[in-house]
């Protein structure tokens, strides 16, 4: 049932110490920071997307899970004193789900929202004027993260392993996997942002926002966003939350219970293809 509501180990071997670095062959980008905003700390962010001026966020946890929306301005930084979106109450608009789901990403397609959950093999089709269920389609396995593809049309799906899923739009049926390669361990794939031929993807409890080839599943860079987890919080307040923002070209990006958004911008690398046309021309 859907509610509507308005809110608010080293190892020593022979006297030889082996350090292997995680990201060793990984371009890592360069990124500013040009704006942050007030985020509840009680959001446990699984998805984050705008779609018509409106930035939607899916918080998870049994019992807690819900998805908002707010009106969310272009340009840099809020006005200080601003309220965080779950204490705006005359513009937050959401729904609170089952107590028997555990929200995780979500997606816009064809105007509706795409919302994933953890363990209950459903991905509910809302309405996201009036927060309405409108259809439910079944799938194996966990729910982590979700974007849609536009260049393949298809849903791209990660569900905690280095593999993302391509899944129909119509009835996310399974079309094929993607296995993510490059220096690293890709293991535990989460939130997910579609943008041209690109993948972006945040790991749980890394620091890192993956930049992946999402023809060939490599990684070709990196940001590393370490500078911007808040300390002290809880060790599950973790970098999660991907959304671009088309209107001035910068990405937001945000975690779970974290006191901020933040504006970041970067430009992301040309891929071979691209490269070599660029040569051929």
């Amino acid at each position: 049932m859907l509610t509507i509501v308005m809110y608010r180990l080293h190892t020593l071997i022979a006297l030889v110490v082996v350090v292997l670095p995680l990201r060793a062959a990984a371009n890592t980008l360069p990124y500013d920071v040009v704006g942050h905003y007030p985020h509840s700390t009680a959001l446990f962010t699984q998805g984050l997307e705008l779609f018509h001026g409106q930035l939607f966020e899916s918080s998870g946890l049994y019992g807690h899970s819900k998805v908002i929306a707010r009106p969310f301005p272009e340009g840099s930084t809020a006005p200080e004193g601003s309220t965080g979106p779950e204490e705006s109450t005359e513009t937050l608009r959401g729904v609170t789900l089952d107590k028997s789901l555990f929200a995780e990403g979500l997606t816009f397609h064809r105007g509706r929202l795409y919302l994933l959950t953890w363990r209950a093999g459903q991905l509910l089709e809302i309405d996201p004027e009036r927060f309405a269920l409108l259809r439910r389609h079944a799938y194996k396995g966990q729910g982590w993260g979700i974007c849609y593809h536009s260049r393949r049309d298809l849903f791209a799906m990660s569900d905690g392993s280095d593999e993302i899923q391509w899944r129909r739009t119509s009835d996310f049926s399974l079309v094929d996997t993607l296995t993510i390669t490059g220096a690293g361990n890709y293991q535990h794939l989460n939130e997910l942002e579609c943008h041209g031929d690109y993948i972006l993807a945040n790991q749980w409890k890394q620091p890192y926002l993956l930049v992946i080839d999402a023809r060939s599943g490599e990684v070709v860079s990196q940001l590393d966003l370490s500078a911007l987890i808040p300390e002290g919080l809880h060790q599950e307040a973790v970098l999660n939350g991907i959304a671009y923002d088309a209107r001035d070209d910068t990405w937001l990006v945000t975690g779970k219970l974290w006191p901020k958004i933040y504006r970041i911008r970067f430009t992301l690398p040309v891929l071979e293809t691209a490269k070599s046309a660029a040569k051929a021309g």
